[in-house]
């Protein structure tokens, strides 16, 4: 009889250790699982943040882009209404960029 109950306590031993490797095996399905999700979720978050960071830049170049035409349509004005002085000024600082690149290799 004390056989008998040894290999009945052995044979239950054996049956807890496979539902102990089952649940294992289902708690680390549960959580790769949950890993996915989670590296899912910040995929996405940075996904947007990428978006929005870069709607941000292209806003902020349009807006530059658009300052740089009001620059060059008020010069272009500047220059309109004071022709001979627009003249005399590129030359007086096109005389003065020369000199000072010749004077830099001497």
């Amino acid at each position: 009889m004390a056989e008998e109950e040894l290999r009945a306590e052995l044979q239950a031993l054996k049956e807890d250790l496979a539902r102990l490797r089952a649940d294992l095996g289902g708690l680390m399905e549960a959580l790769k699982e949950a890993g996915a999700e989670r590296a899912e979720g910040y995929r996405e978050r940075m996904s947007e943040e990428l978006r929005r960071r870069r709607e941000a830049v292209e806003e902020r170049l349009e807006a530059a882009r658009e300052r740089g035409r009001q620059a060059v349509e008020e010069l272009g004005e500047e220059v309109g209404a004071h022709p001979f002085s627009s003249l005399l000024a590129a030359f007086g600082l096109g005389f003065v960029l020369a000199r000072l690149l010749d004077g830099g290799r001497r």
